[in-house]
């Protein structure tokens, strides 16, 4: 299938050959820095498309992926799926609920596949754990703690700094915790938060969310961007007969740059030590889903909830409060 690309930074860079290897072209680029949009462009033979808006009505682009910043996910969904064109759409989903319920209904009425790429679902490490947790091997899980996060990222324009635009940490960063919660456990009760958003234009943010998950399992999730370098994600989970832990420092990391030396870093993406990469498995798995072969590990609706619990923490921290779902 033929794909066209909205946003060539540091994610449209790093996913595009994760789609290509999973069988889709890449025949468009788009990019508000011409020269991200050339680059990735030149590199498979695509084309330079200077409007990203224009880019989703092209005939001969049946797919696009959307890797622009979180604010610009809805606008284009929207776009998107008013042309027939099914979607890729980096995580999270949007912004606020109001946009991911505009851009889910977009989807739904144009009859468009919509996949929001929450990646650790393809982690092994995270199968793994999951898997174990089916399995019995630790019992009846009681409590779940995450840690994720390292050196805060800038992004073009400083926009990951900017906390209206990309929710900080919180919104941002363990939103892949909180998604795979539910995933293992499923829907949350309640939660708790703290957090130090007052800093992240100094480059320092960091939350602690606590979840009461509506089985009773008592999850808690840190996330950090006040390391000075590099990137850690840890996970604990304890249950009445053992306890499951990962610890990423014990597996490789790659380090994603926005542009060349001087530049300011992008996001720093956890690699994977194994040959297929989870950013590749989710791409496969979105077109297996397209191709009609089986239903996709993340359905839209599961992106909705990511984004609805990271505002509830977030606004947990605002009123220092707990939010009931």
């Amino acid at each position: 299938m033929r794909l066209g690309i909205i946003g060539c930074g540091v994610l449209g860079k790093f996913h595009a050959p994760c789609a290509v290897k999973a069988g889709f072209s890449v025949v468009a680029c788009s990019d508000p820095v011409k020269e991200n949009a050339e680059s990735l462009a030149a590199q498979y033979g695509a084309k330079v498309v200077n409007d990203a808006m224009a880019l989703c009505a092209l005939p001969d682009v049946d797919v696009v992926a959307i890797c622009t910043p979180t604010p610009y996910h809805a606008a284009y969904v929207v776009e998107a799926a008013k042309h027939g064109k099914h979607i890729f759409c980096e995580k999270p989903f949007c912004r606020t609920l109001k946009q991911c319920e505009e851009a889910l209904a977009a989807a739904k009425k144009a009859g468009v596949k919509l996949f929001v790429g929450h990646v650790v679902r393809y982690f092994q490490e995270f199968c793994a754990i999951k898997q174990q947790i089916a399995d019995g091997k630790v019992g009846k899980v009681g409590t779940v703690r995450t840690y994720r996060g390292g050196q805060s990222p800038l992004g073009e324009g400083a926009w990951f700094r900017d906390f209206e635009k990309s929710g900080g940490v919180t919104l941002d960063c363990i939103i892949h915790d909180f998604d795979w919660l539910r995933y293992a456990f499923g829907d949350p009760e309640r939660v708790f938060a703290q957090d130090l958003r007052e800093r992240i234009d100094e480059g320092i943010d960091y939350a602690m969310v606590t979840f009461r998950m509506k089985n009773g399992i008592i999850a808690t999730v840190t996330g950090s961007w006040a390391h000075p370098s590099g990137f850690k994600v840890l996970v604990e989970v304890c249950g009445d007969n053992g306890m499951i832990t990962f610890d990423s420092r014990e597996a490789p990391l790659a380090s994603q740059l926005r542009g060349d030396g001087g530049m300011a870093p992008g996001v720093v993406l956890p690699a994977s030590p194994v040959n297929d990469s989870p950013y590749y498995l989710e791409w496969a798995d979105f077109k297996g889903w397209l191709d009609g072969k089986h239903e996709p590990r993340v359905t839209p609706e599961d992106a909705v909830w990511a984004v609805r619990m990271g505002l509830a923490a977030i606004e947990s921290a605002e009123k220092q409060q707990p939010v009931t779902f």
